[in-house]
């Protein structure tokens, strides 16, 4: 007879096998405020449908937030996943699953730290947030104006470091602007395609700052379109690309816009901006980003080694965004810890080890108890 499954496995398992896309995340979020409440926390939501749970120490104190998001990408490659993506099976120690790792683990190990919480001063906070993948530190953000902290602790799958940097990403829009003409008579128009290539090749061509711990910056082309289409024969007039990009801590919107318009001098019909984001919560409730999430660097060398100390891990820096930009945009303390690894995220067949959950639920209350003196 196998043995019985950890609690905070168990409660994992029960979390992937509710579907919970982006927008898509009420069945999940219902799911988890019934579990905070029988942790004992009080518990509430948000207009965009996030979940915050609330345990309240003996005495004045300060205030520690955890963050998970609750929402997932669709599977990546359908076909060829080898354990159902919602079916949360277990094998050889792991468990596998759509938001295994990202980051339904990491929530589930929260939540099972709270409930186990004793003899502290201050407040936890545990919060389940919506539309991280899409709109990451949108709906966070919002948590935070409500309920300002002293301490974020967002779980994403760091391998049980501690996630003291981190990169940010940016959406830059570029527009070319042209003339519509017959295309038997090209030389009437304008056409805007040409204007974005010179675009292009002067954009990829513009330095990027580089970080000791994080690497280089990334600045890359991932969609581009023109107008009219379909085209039947019209020289296009508008031609729009967009970039994804990587930030390094420090960099900010003005410094970030100003570099790529500043490569665009000299052409015509150009422009640069920002992109923003929108999409309908499972509330109804518009989510909006415009699409600058900072990159940040923990600045309280005391804090960390602190957490270090209590966790008996090392320091990681995340090549990846997350909820814990919302964070640091407040000025508010933040880091990175969570069960498996960004590998497994997004991945076919995703998975996070059993163990790790278990280990995970201890990490959490072992940064809670350092912090809020329990």
């Amino acid at each position: 007879m196998s043995a019985p499954l950890p609690p905070v496995a168990a409660l994992c398992r029960e979390m992937v096998r509710i579907p919970s896309l982006s927008g898509d995340e009420g069945r999940l979020a219902a799911f988890v405020a019934e579990r905070m409440t029988a942790a004992g926390l009080e518990v509430g939501t948000d207009r965009f449908g996030s979940v915050l749970g609330v345990k309240r120490g003996s005495g004045p104190g300060p205030t520690l937030h955890f963050d998970a998001h609750l929402d997932t990408v669709p599977p990546a490659e359908p076909g060829a996943w080898t354990h159902e993506p919602f079916g949360g099976e277990i094998e050889g120690g792991r468990l596998f699953g759509l938001g295994a790792a990202d980051t339904k683990g990491s929530l589930a190990a929260m939540i099972e730290a709270a409930g186990a919480l004793e003899a502290f001063r201050g407040t936890l906070l545990v919060s389940a947030s919506v539309g991280e993948e899409d709109l990451t530190s949108a709906a966070f953000g919002e948590l935070l104006d409500r309920r300002p902290a002293d301490l974020v602790l967002v779980g994403e799958p760091t391998s049980l470091r501690l996630g003291t940097a981190q990169k940010g990403r940016a959406g830059l829009v570029v527009e070319a602007h042209g003339r519509s003409a017959h295309s038997s008579r090209p030389e009437l128009g304008e056409n805007a395609v040409y204007r974005m290539t010179e675009a292009i090749a002067r954009l990829r061509a513009v330095p990027l700052p580089e970080d000791p711990a994080l690497g280089k910056g990334v600045c890359e082309l991932i969609e581009i379109r023109s107008e009219p289409s379909p085209s039947t024969g019209t020289v296009p007039h508008l031609c729009v690309a967009r970039f994804a990009l990587r930030l390094l801590p420090g960099e900010t919107e003005g410094e970030v816009v100003g570099r790529f318009a500043r490569a665009l001098d000299g052409l015509d019909g150009l422009s640069v901006r920002l992109a923003t984001l929108s999409r309908r919560a499972f509330t109804g409730a518009e989510l909006v980003l415009r699409e600058f999430v900072p990159g940040w660097r923990n600045g309280d060398a005391g804090l960390e080694a602190r957490l270090l100390a209590a966790l008996g891990t090392e320091a990681f820096a995340a090549p990846y965004t997350t909820n814990a930009s919302a964070a640091a945009a407040r000025r508010i303390p933040a880091f990175l810890l969570g069960p498996g690894s960004i590998e497994q995220a997004h991945a076919v067949d995703e998975w996070v080890a059993v163990e790790e959950l278990v280990a995970a639920r201890r990490a959490y209350l072992a940064a809670a108890r350092a912090f809020l003196g329990a």
